[in-house]
């Protein structure tokens, strides 16, 4: 029996002894991988979004926490316990549930803003409630806090950058596990006075004004009313910001406009008319000549038919001695393609022989 016993107190000696050698460990924090701070901008002393991504090693758990700190400089104000639109948290790419602080319940995270003045670092904790679901060791967590932050609610306050000065002195952010969550990690984060690049350029005035059809003949004018065989076109481009006038200058006698036999006995067929009105509806058998004017293609802004010109059928527009604005447009067009129908009719009075006339077209940019 005392052997027995002796034995027995030998034994729970040995215990006790390795128990001294061999002491049970405390779990010991893991640094997160990955961490990084994207901000919206580095600027000193203007607001700006961040969005904190990296790779947690320990699980986060319900009821445990999360903090992230931030160095001297930086200011949440505008930030409230009772706004958690201003944060999102995704678990892989998952929406997580946010609710104001006081509200922990259920599956979502707990937002708290530990403060929010300029003088003392500020700081926010997220607290995965106690129906919450554990997120795994190796998931992927990003926080976004700011205006980009949209999940449930868009938010409205961004963190105020702190200076450069300040920056100099403390640019690290900080991450702090808690209530069992052992995960840690730090990262620094750049501020500069100025990250703004002035971009400056000058865009040159441009017009072009590309022409066809510069010789257009009608075949035989024996009384009936007659279209020449070619339509004259102006393609027209400018970056003109107050646009363009095309003009038309008739030729004529050197008097009046019209088309001109200058070879004794001379003829003036007139335009619109042999009154040289504004505008004629042809007639066979009765002196006239004209123009009709449309638009078509391009982009840009809209272009004008000026109403003297915007005719169809047998009506025609008058030309005249001085320009006369043919189209217009009020901005910047790419190639617009203004046309012209030149349309004629003559009376028995008419001397046989050969007509010409000159019409002058001009292209002017309003800059």
């Amino acid at each position: 029996m005392r052997g027995k016993l002796f034995k027995q107190f030998i034994i729970g000696c040995a215990i006790v002894l390795l128990g001294g050698l061999f002491p049970v460990l405390p779990a010991h924090a893991a640094a997160v991988t990955s961490f990084s701070d994207t901000l919206s901008t580095i600027k000193e002393s203007v607001v700006a979004n961040h969005t904190f991504t990296f790779t947690i090693v320990d699980d986060w758990q319900a009821g445990e926490t999360l903090s992230l700190a931030f160095p001297a400089g930086f200011s949440a104000a505008g930030f409230a316990n009772t706004e958690p639109e201003d944060f999102d948290v995704t678990d892989d790419g998952a929406d997580q549930t946010l609710v104001a602080s006081g509200g922990c319940s259920g599956a979502a995270i707990e937002v708290e803003i530990t403060t929010t003045d300029i003088v003392d670092p500020i700081g926010f904790t997220f607290t995965r409630c106690a129906g919450d679901a554990t997120i795994a060791a190796g998931s992927i967590v990003t926080i976004e806090i700011g205006t980009h932050a949209t999940s449930g609610a868009a938010g409205n306050d961004q963190i105020t950058n702190q200076t450069a000065a300040q920056n100099g002195t403390n640019a690290i952010i900080t991450l702090a596990g808690g209530g069992g969550y052992t995960d840690t990690g730090s990262l620094a984060v750049e501020i500069v006075a100025d990250n703004d690049v002035t971009v400056n350029a000058t865009v040159d005035p441009r017009i072009t004004c590309a022409f066809a059809g510069l010789t257009t003949t009608f075949a035989s004018l024996a009384g009936p009313i007659t279209t020449s065989d070619t339509t004259t076109t102006v393609t027209i481009s400018t970056n003109a910001p107050n646009g363009f006038t095309l003009s038309v200058r008739d030729e004529g006698n050197g008097t009046n406009p019209g088309l001109y036999k200058s070879v004794a006995p001379t003829y003036l067929i007139g335009s619109a008319d042999s009154a040289f009105a504004d505008t004629a509806l042809l007639a066979n058998d009765v002196d006239g000549f004209g123009v009709q004017g449309s638009v078509a293609g391009g982009s840009g802004a809209a272009v004008t038919v000026a109403a003297r010109y915007d005719q169809s059928g047998n009506n025609v527009g008058g030309l005249e001695r001085v320009a006369t604005t043919l189209a217009s447009a009020t901005g910047a067009v790419a190639s617009r393609v203004v046309s012209v129908v030149h349309k004629a009719a003559v009376s028995g009075l008419a001397n046989a022989g050969a007509y010409t006339d000159t019409l002058t077209y001009v292209c002017t940019g309003i800059f």
